[in-house]
């Protein structure tokens, strides 16, 4: 017999059936009966009375709803309520097919006395065990399934306190998630990985569905345990996972794994100092209110841990010299936990999902590591239906794609579903009026018109506030930014934002322009954890920080300031502040500034005068001729570099907007005679970028057209690897 007893609550009847079927498959009996127990005391609607016994109207006593399942259907079950000794009676509440009240179970063995008149019910002690460890209000797998559903069936737009919040299903999109054979480290800036890595999968990758990573593989008994997913920053990992959890805790897809246990590594930062057990730290994160879990289960492939965001990490993962741990009740560090895990020390057969941005990807030994993926982001059809969804009309739509893809640097960006929205954000407006004017043509005047937009929301909103100022919030924002840029933090805490002036408790930080670049989530362990929406936003905003310093305070801040060098850069130039600035990024060896280098350049041309006026209302301008700093960026193109660093000095320049180099080889090409020219350095260095700038190019390369050469060869490595056939 199955004893189960309602309270006051919630109970679906799926989760009955659920625990109905876990009951039969561990009975040796073949006919089931499910007893539900019913306490007296109110439920939810209209309590069902059942007066047996008017002189005993104010006794209540239990009520037996018996259920019992016929073995030839075993879907239909027959319900029997009674009073077992008469009185008022308060029977289960039943609104259409859910019960109102959570469920406790009891196994109860049943047997009949020798010799007894119509026998009796007798627990064993095998029973009584199981009667004593199911006490609790329901099973820690099915509070963990609502618990999840509950946070990742919503997706947050904006910051916590000033933002929205949109079903993931409305707004989900398949992202292109390939099988990665290369491993490695990639030290290139991401914008360049994207801008030098194929639209579309190749002919020979194997795209992979985001609910298919764990599953055993047709036609094998395999399974991969160990999985890491990289991608650039924002291009959908995090998105993808929450999209995996919430079919898991719906009951959609992979509902072989028990346990889902999601813990993204910018939370468990906060926990570096202490020491937990492995269920400890799963008790304190997801059944905070009691300790639920007593065990983990360890047959192949129950437990799933999620760990997003590898490279927002602060500690070591000590792989070879680390603590041994075997054992879920054995203390240890969080770090020394998590590697047990990957390296299968502690629960050898659980599986463990990693995401990365590819420069954190060899943290993790490949060793460890069953399958290594990456998630491509949109190819061009996905970012059409994104403009299509986003927009109001569908003139309107078209109107942003059209412009989009004539300019190729932002049509590649658009892969990222981030910089998709921030387009949308800032060319939806403008496209509803006449003049096309002020449309946005580069990068720097996309980011820089997406800030004016978020200010002047913030404006509106706090125009009664005399207190408000949107300039000095974006300056402070901008000093937060560059300051972490170099040191790659992309999460930040309150003492971190009180070094830069911002008071985390002042409503306005949070609102206007700080809806939608910057974010405020509460991690599990209750911290307020801080963070810019895209790693492009803190670029953008680090460079309008730099770019105002030097204008007003004459400060650069690529050079340490001796008392003579601030007497004597008083009479330097804007020429001579951007040459500091393009050798200071040139200098890095992941890239970490180009495309900071990009908006900062950006800055300094005329066009960009009258956003950045409205922008910084207290901006010294002084008009200054950048030709002399695009000259020195060609002499730059002259030297060897590695074609990434080549490739951003193009883009640089076309920030900047010269186009002479590009112009210059787009008629060798038009013209046929480029197989017949010696090409120098920094005409090479330009075909390159317009034959990856070009989608011709992306299906189709054909070697025949240029002057074989060695230094041609490997100078068109790049092209060879973005397109989908070469000759």
């Amino acid at each position: 017999m199955l004893l189960i007893t309602l309270k006051h609550g919630f109970c679906p009847p799926s989760e009955i059936q659920e625990l109905l079927h876990l009951y039969q498959k561990s009975s040796t009996k073949p006919e089931s009966t499910l007893l539900l127990q019913e306490q007296s005391y109110s439920m939810e609607g209209d309590p069902q009375v059942l007066e047996d016994d008017p002189d005993q109207k104010d006794q209540t006593s239990p009520v037996q709803t018996t259920t019992t399942q016929n073995p030839t259907a075993p879907s239909e079950l027959v319900q029997n309520t009674t009073a077992q000794t008469g009185g008022n009676v308060i029977a289960p509440v039943l609104h259409g097919n859910v019960f109102n009240g959570p469920v406790h179970i009891h196994t109860v063995a049943e047997s009949q006395h020798e010799g007894g008149a119509g026998g009796g019910q007798v627990m064993s002690e095998s029973s009584a065990a199981s009667y004593t460890a199911l006490t609790a209000d329901e099973p820690p797998w099915i509070k963990l399934k609502s618990t999840l559903k509950l946070n990742y069936e919503r997706l947050l737009i904006g910051s916590s306190r000033t933002g929205h919040q949109e079903f993931l299903e409305d707004i989900y999109t398949d992202l292109v998630i390939v099988q990665n054979k290369s491993g490695g480290v990639i030290n290139e800036h991401e914008v360049m990985q994207l801008e030098m890595s194929p639209n579309t999968p190749g002919s020979e990758e194997e795209c992979i569905k985001c609910s298919d990573i764990f599953k055993v593989q047709p036609g094998t008994d395999r399974r991969n345990r160990k999985v890491m997913t990289m991608g650039i920053a924002g291009v959908g990992k995090t998105v993808s996972v929450n999209k995996f959890i919430l079919d898991w805790a719906e009951g959609k897809q992979n509902q072989d794994i028990q346990y889902i246990f999601p813990l993204p590594f910018r939370e468990l930062n906060l926990k570096k100092e202490k020491e937990f057990s492995l269920i400890k730290l799963l008790n304190n994160c997801f059944f905070s209110s009691k300790p639920a879990l007593k065990s983990l289960p360890d047959e192949d492939g129950k437990v799933l841990f999620i760990f997003d965001g590898l490279d927002e990490y602060r500690y070591p993962l000590e792989f070879e010299d680390g603590e041994e741990v075997n054992d879920v009740n054995e203390k240890s560090t969080v770090g020394s936990l998590i590697t047990n895990l990957i390296n299968k020390n502690l629960l050898c057969f659980a599986l463990v999902w990693v995401t990365c941005r590819p420069a954190a990807a060899h943290l993790i030994p490949q060793q460890y590591i069953d399958l290594t993926t990456e998630v491509r982001g949109f190819n061009d059809e996905q970012k059409e239906e994104y403009f299509t969804k986003y927009c109001k009309t569908e003139d309107v739509a078209e109107k942003i794609i059209s412009h989009i893809k004539k300019l190729k640097s932002l049509h590649i960006m658009c892969q990222i579903p981030v910089f998709c929205w921030i387009s949308a954000t800032v060319l939806q407006p403008l496209m509803d009026k006449e003049s096309y004017e002020n449309i946005p043509k580069t990068l720097t005047e996309m980011y820089m018109s997406f800030l004016l937009q978020q200010k002047n929301l913030m404006k509106e909103k706090y125009s009664k506030k005399t207190d408000t100022d949107p300039e000095r919030i974006i300056l402070k924002l901008g000093k937060l930014a560059f300051s972490n840029l170099e040191s790659g933090e992309l999460n930040f805490y309150k003492n971190t934002l009180k070094k830069c002036g911002i008071d985390v408790t002042d409503g306005t930080v949070f609102a206007g322009v700080c809806t939608q670049i910057f974010r405020q989530q509460k991690g599990i362990s209750e911290r307020d954890i801080f963070s810019f929406v895209h790693l492009s936003v803190q670029e953008s905003l680090a460079a309008v920080y730099v770019h105002h310093s030097h204008c007003n305070k004459k400060k650069n801040v690529f050079k340490k300031r001796t008392f003579w060098k601030k007497l004597g850069w008083k009479h330097n130039t804007v020429t001579d502040f951007l040459k500091s600035a393009v050798d200071r990024a040139l200098q890095s060896e992941n890239g970490h500034l180009d495309l900071f280098l990009r908006f900062l350049l950006g800055l300094s041309v005329e066009d960009s005068q009258e956003v950045l006026t409205e922008l910084l209302p207290s901006l010294k301008i002084k008009a200054e001729n950048v030709s002399n700093t695009a000259i020195y960026i060609k002499e730059k193109l002259k030297k060897e570099m590695q074609s990434d660093r080549s490739l951003n000095l193009l883009h640089c320049l076309s920030e900047l907007k010269d186009n002479s180099l590009t112009a210059e080889i787009q008629n060798f090409l038009n013209s046929g005679t480029l197989s017949k020219q010696k090409l120098t350095s920094t005409q090479w260095s330009a075909l390159v970028f317009v034959l990856m700038m070009s989608e011709e190019t992306q299906e189709k390369f054909d070697l025949k057209k240029y002057k074989a050469s060695e230094d041609g060869l490997r100078r068109l490595l790049p092209v060879v690897k973005i397109t989908q056939r070469a000759l």
